[in-house]
């Protein structure tokens, strides 16, 4: 018999009316909680950097403040924030001696200790101080984990038991929500909107993960969110491989040369000149930008917009027919927005593909495979010529030696299917690797090559006609003067 497929976790937020008393009790938890996740990740930092493991299990049973089943899921959180972070810097580590100069023996070493986790592992040879070297400039970009920012409180079965309602009424569930008043629970009721949550049936039991978060707002509002599980979907075996392409202008463009999202990049130009004259606005008044309530909206509204605006898109393309989604890892920036909303964009579309690409893998058994994006927007698809020069806006794509056009963001969509065929190296290689690999193609494929543009010789990299003029003047100006 097949092994079982193990279970996908989702959230769903759902309403929970309560009073003013007790809305009091539950939010007073927030700042002893934030304490008691400081001491819980204080102690994994130390044991993290001294080379120990991530524990499974923290203990705490002489801890104060809290009784033990509070502690088992503050601690339970607080080594799932760790674990995230973990996760995020082996990523790092890796992309960063990737793309290093260093021989292929000390890469292999590097790569072994970040499987392992070991940067502070207590050995004293090249590879190791190398990797406490990489590990000592990821920390000072990436910081440990804040818990005194954290809003979130992440209660499980012990503390918050999610009970159908036993009489029927309006609520289909209630929480009995331990407090910090010993013997004292608070029972809340939950109401499950079916318009908005058509998906968390409330008759249906097996599906329900006795677990709850709450999540404070800033405005002084409360968001909770109920969990569910179910099995994960078996992967596909048939269908079709699909490479998508983002950005802004086009939120998404697929191999198969469909463009999804247009009207997305016009509705952010809104949102912008909203934002620019906002912070303007607040500059005058001496507001700083969490002060106002207007910016946090405004800020949530366009977080909110693209992420609903890329789980839709992504709705669409991953139908029954798709086996295998090939995706790149960019950032959604474009030359015509802020620098404030391209960063506000940029993490609220970064976290939503990864999230909803997961999801499509877990509930829908659809592949997800990640390739390196470099130069996918640059080459050919009929000759394979890399050059800057083949895009002459955002949009359009003309290759310099054939003569081909096209969509930019669809040549870049099938040349990311396209990769998906490399060989395992060229997810990790460096960028000028890549384009001498390109090269070599292109000379094999066009071996007359009379008729291409011309390359600068001090990088060797392709260049047009055009760049080349600006550059030989730079030259000629700086020389005579």
């Amino acid at each position: 018999m097949p092994a079982k497929p193990g279970k996908a976790y989702r959230s769903y937020a759902v309403s929970m009316p309560l009073n003013r008393g007790k809305a009091m009790r539950l939010r007073v938890m927030l700042r002893p909680w934030r304490l008691g996740l400081r001491r819980t990740l204080l102690l994994l930092e130390g044991g993290l950097i001294r080379g120990e493991r991530l524990p499974r299990y923290v203990d705490a049973k002489q801890w104060e403040g809290f009784s033990q089943r509070q502690w088992d899921s503050i601690t339970r959180q607080a080594r799932a924030m760790m674990g995230s972070w973990i996760e995020l810097r082996v990523i790092d580590f890796r992309s960063i001696v990737s793309h290093s100069t260093l021989d292929d023996g000390m890469k292999r070493e590097l790569w072994r200790i970040n499987l392992r986790h070991a940067w502070w592992e207590p050995v004293d040879d090249e590879a190791h101080r190398m990797a406490r070297r990489i590990m000592k400039h990821l920390r000072k970009r990436h910081r440990f984990p804040n818990p005194m920012r954290c809003r979130t409180l992440s209660m499980d079965g012990k503390i918050a038991e999610i009970q159908p309602s036993a009489m029927g009424g309006t609520f289909p569930y209630w929480a009995r929500i331990s407090t910090l008043d010993k013997g004292r629970p608070i029972h809340a009721p939950l109401d499950i909107h079916s318009d908005l949550n058509p998906h968390l049936d409330p008759r249906d039991l097996e599906t329900l993960a006795n677990h709850l978060q709450i999540r404070f707002d800033e405005d002084g509002g409360m968001t909770v969110r109920l969990m569910t599980t179910q099995d994960k979907a078996e992967p596909r075996v048939q269908g079709d491989v699909v490479g998508l392409d983002w950005g802004l202008s086009s939120l998404f463009a697929t191999s198969e040369g469909r463009l999804y999202g247009l009207r997305l990049f016009a509705w952010l130009q809104q949102r912008d000149e909203e934002l620019l004259a906002l912070t303007r606005d607040l500059a005058r008044s001496n507001v700083g930008y969490r002060d106002s309530k207007r910016f946090r909206r405004l800020n949530k509204r366009i977080r909110d917009h693209v992420t609903n605006e890329v789980n839709r898109v992504l709705n669409l393309i991953a139908d029954d027919r798709v086996m295998e989604l090939v995706v790149e890892d960019l950032d959604f920036r474009h030359g015509g927005l802020s620098k404030r909303l391209n960063r506000i964009v940029t993490r609220a579309g970064r976290n939503a593909v990864r999230a909803k690409l997961e999801r499509l893998h877990a509930l829908k058994g659809i592949t997800i495979t990640r390739v390196n994006p470099a130069y996918t927007s640059q080459e050919c698809l009929r000759c394979g010529w890399t050059s800057p020069g083949n895009r002459p806006d955002q949009k359009h794509f003309r290759c310099e030696c054939c003569g081909y056009t096209c969509n930019a963001d669809i040549v870049a969509a099938t040349n990311i299917k396209a990769r998906r065929s490399r060989p395992e190296d060229w997810r990790w290689i460096g960028r000028h690797t890549i384009l001498s690999r390109l090269r070599k193609e292109h000379a094999q494929r066009c071996p007359d090559r009379s008729h291409c543009p011309s390359r600068r010789p001090e990088y060797g990299s392709p260049t047009s006609a055009k760049t080349k003029a600006k550059t030989d003047a730079r030259v000629k100006k700086t020389t005579t003067s």
